[in-house]
Parts: structure tokens; sequence; C-alpha cells
């Protein structure tokens, strides 16, 4: 196949014309189960755009439930709308040893909220969607069983 030198030109024009992302704004709120607040569960806003994958933001939530977003190393999550996933954080470090499971089960117990309902966990089950916009910087996610 033989390629003319417009045809490059022309691939290349068009390969810089990607949408930039939005901008990353505050994002911050709050997740219950059932009414109560659910901590330790880290909560990730997917970006529905072009390379969305590429600004997914974070955050885990603290014993109230309270969780702050953030996105490539800035404090909040992109401007569009994203698909929610809710899931278990980390735990702590020095409860990852074979050796202490029953303290793991014991930390587990205490979290509440346990397990996490299924279809809040991954991407392709969770109903969870949320559109991030300017003004607005608090987000309430109230999960059922």
């Amino acid at each position: 196949m033989r390629f003319t030198r417009w045809s490059v030109i022309a691939a290349l024009v068009f390969a810089g014309c990607a949408e930039p992302p939005p901008p990353i704004i505050e994002a911050q709120g709050t997740v219950l189960l059932d009414g109560l607040p659910l901590k330790n569960v880290e909560i990730r806003f997917v970006p529905m755009i072009d390379n969305g994958m590429e600004f997914i933001a974070k955050g885990v939530t603290d014993k109230d439930g309270r969780f702050t977003m953030t996105c490539k190393g800035q404090s909040g999550a992109c401007a569009c709308g994203s698909q929610v996933v809710i899931r278990e954080a980390e735990f702590p470090a020095n409860l990852k040893s074979e050796h202490k499971q029953v303290e793991l089960a014991e930390y587990i117990k205490s979290l509440g909220g346990r397990p996490l309902p299924q279809k809040y966990t991954n991407l392709v089950s969770s109903p969870l969607v949320v559109n991030v916009i300017p003004g607005q910087k608090e987000y309430l996610f109230n999960l059922t069983r």
C-alpha cells in the first residue's frame, strides 16, 4: 500500500484533533449503605469520554462515609458524566500477613456493611452514574442491598 504525502499530512492533522479532556473540578461526598455510613470503601468515577480510563478519579471513605476525589494528582474529578464503582479499599498493611487472619476478620467486621453488594463493585454491573458539574461539589450515593 502506497501513501501519498497528502494522506500522511491528513492523518497527522486529524490525529491531533482529539478533544481535550474536561477540566478536573472539586468533587466530594458521602457513601451510605441502607442509610448508614459506609467506611473504608474506594469510590471511583470512570469518565464516559474518549480515553476515560486515563482520567479515573478515586477516593476512600472515612468513618462517616465521606470521601474526596483525586484525579491525576489533583483534587477533584473530570467535569463530565462518569460511571461509579464502589469496592473494598486496601486493607491495612499490618493485617495482610497469613498469621493475621483473626485480626483481619475482626477489622472487616468492625467496618460494617459487609459484604458489599456485588452490583456496585464493578464497571459492568454498577447502576451508578454521576454527572460532575461546576458549582456542585457534593455527591451522595445511598446504596441498597
